[in-house]
């Protein structure tokens, strides 16, 4: 009789169980492996991997400060005009008491032209250079043209990033986002401060794409997820508030946050270039020196890590070789280059777009809510942190817990917050629900940022992760230069503007929901795929 892989299976382990002593010890003393083969498997395993040399210690902890003053410098660069940008309200005109725009229009109409009576919390451009009402939109209409600077700069540094190293890019772009921010300090009028904050948005564009990039590379892969969860954007807008409280007026923020770039260039001097990216330009002696260096400053060099390192440094020198020679070029064309990634590419570029408008449109007319401008947004940044740390947690310990979750989760209380502010206004009503409301969305779409990048980063082959990511991340951008607009519309309605953000939110559930599969857990794909299978890109 043929005997069938399970009766043959519990055959062998029916024979396991009855070996005896000597039997076991025959076995072990066979020489199944030869010796030379052994020795070479355990001298391989030795080898191990340059994440082997990267340790929690004094060097990390100096890319650590490095990364906070980076994060603190991107966070109050790209929201500085939340407070320099924000609108004062006219209480009364030469002593007259008013209420409002309108009224005040109406009593200029009346009488000879009075000089306003204004209440701010924050000394903004709009209340030193008299830019209120109608002309304040000139201000907020600054905003398109200085985030414009960022999407140069983030499509510049990315580049110099990969070309020149990330340690140069970061040196450059703090030092000019020093230099610009210092010379805004002194404008004469909005059109030189607009000049000057867009100049400076193009090294803010450079300090945010670079300073991820390179504190990723030189932690500790294990330590990774909750490093980027505590050093993040989310931790400085709690920060943030306070410092532009001490602050008090523009002018002196735009040299608070020169320094802290200046800080942070200094901070940049102290550090190695990363060791990953000259490995990966094939730079391996500069990468065995860093690496050296980095050993030393965590005091733990000893004789025997050169050998160790030079081990490493070889295979890693082999497989650069033999990718060098399998590399194509791919562009963003291979995007799109079937109709399944057409579906997918889209739903992100659109989705992304929608996400930075809601946020962005919220955050530059804070000063329309009740309360604290500082408090408000203070308790925006501790509610993202708080959600950020939750959802963590959640998609650690509990498996079903996928990216496509998080996203509908987020969506549908955004949907909820926003439909609940417009139909409070349309009814007339005014009140702290409104920025409860408004602390709610942004807080649950900071989790959009990170759950869509995350699924980009697993839904892409390796062929086009890259390629990929900066898609998505240019269309934020995109998405953040006209959201300053919006409530241009509350001239007609209070409510039309949530009712806007509204439509954009339920369309970025409803694309989601059809065309993103879950990512959780997924195996990488490191092809495109097969040519008779696309569209565009056949060539490559």
């Amino acid at each position: 009789m043929t005997s069938t892989p399970s009766s043959s299976s519990s055959s062998s382990l029916e024979q396991e169980t009855l070996l005896k002593p000597e039997d076991v010890e025959a076995v072990v003393q066979t020489p199944i492996v030869p010796k030379k083969s052994l020795e070479m498997m355990v001298e391989e395993k030795k080898v191990g991997s340059l994440d082997d040399f990267i340790t929690l210690r004094w060097y990390c902890m100096l890319v650590l400060l490095m990364a906070e003053l980076t994060a603190f410098t991107a966070t109050a660069s790209s929201k500085v005009m939340v407070f320099a940008g924000a609108n004062p309200a006219v209480i009364g005109c030469g002593g007259t008491p008013l209420n409002g725009c309108h009224e005040l229009a109406a009593f200029r109409n009346e009488t000879n032209l009075c000089e306003p009576d204004l209440r701010y919390q924050f000394k903004s451009v709009q209340v030193e250079f008299n830019y209120i009402c109608e002309d304040a939109k000139k201000v907020k209409n600054t905003i398109t043209v200085q985030t414009f600077g960022v999407l140069v700069g983030a499509a510049i540094f990315g580049q110099v990033s990969d070309t020149f190293g990330r340690r140069k890019a970061l040196l450059i772009s703090t030092l000019g986002n020093g230099l610009f921010n210092w010379i805004t300090a002194y404008s004469p009028d909005l059109f030189y401060f607009m000049v000057w904050r867009t100049l400076a948005g193009v090294f803010t564009g450079g300090v945010t794409v670079v300073q991820m990039v390179f504190m990723v590379e030189n932690i500790p892969r294990k330590d990774r997820m909750w490093i980027q969860n505590s050093i993040t954007w989310s931790p400085n807008l709690i920060l943030f508030p306070f410092v532009a409280w001490l602050c008090q007026d523009w002018r002196t923020m735009s040299v608070v946050i020169a320094a802290s770039s200046i800080a942070t260039f200094l901070a940049c001097l102290i550090l190695e270039e990363s060791p990953r990216w000259l490995i990966q330009k094939g730079r391996i002696e500069e990468a065995r020196k860093s690496l050296i260096r980095i050993r030393k400053t965590d005091k733990l060099y000893d004789e025997t890590f050169e050998k160790q390192l030079d081990e490493v440094l070889h295979v890693e020198a082999e497989k650069h070789a033999r990718s060098s020679k399998k590399a194509k070029k791919y562009t963003f064309i291979h995007l799109f280059c079937t109709w399944k990634m057409i579906a997918q590419s889209l739903t992100f570029i659109t989705g992304i777009t929608c996400t930075t408008f809601i946020v962005y449109s919220l955050m530059y007319n804070m000063e329309k809510l009740s309360g604290s401008l500082y408090w408000n947004l203070a308790i925006m940044g501790a509610s993202r942190w708080i959600i950020n740390i939750a959802v963590s947690i959640a998609d650690y310990k509990l498996p079903w817990f996928g990216r496509k979750m998080i996203n509908q989760i987020a969506m549908i209380c955004t949907l909820f917050a926003l439909l609940m502010i417009a139909v409070y206004l349309y009814f007339g009503y005014n009140g702290q629900l409104i920025a409860i409301g408004t602390v709610a969305a942004v807080s649950m779409c900071s989790q959009l940022f990170i759950a869509k990048y995350m699924m980009v980063n697993e839904l892409y082959p390796t062929a086009v992760r890259n390629l990929a990511v900066s898609a998505v991340s240019t269309m934020s951008r995109i998405g953040s230069m006209f959201s300053p607009q919006l409530f241009y519309l509350s001239d007609y309605a209070e409510w039309i503007p949530y009712a806007v953000l509204f439509s954009c939110q339920l369309y970025d559930f409803i694309v989601l929901s059809l065309f993103l599969p879950e990512t959780k857990g997924v195996i990488l794909e490191n092809h495109l795929p097969p040519k008779h299978k696309r569209i565009f890109g056949k060539r490559s």
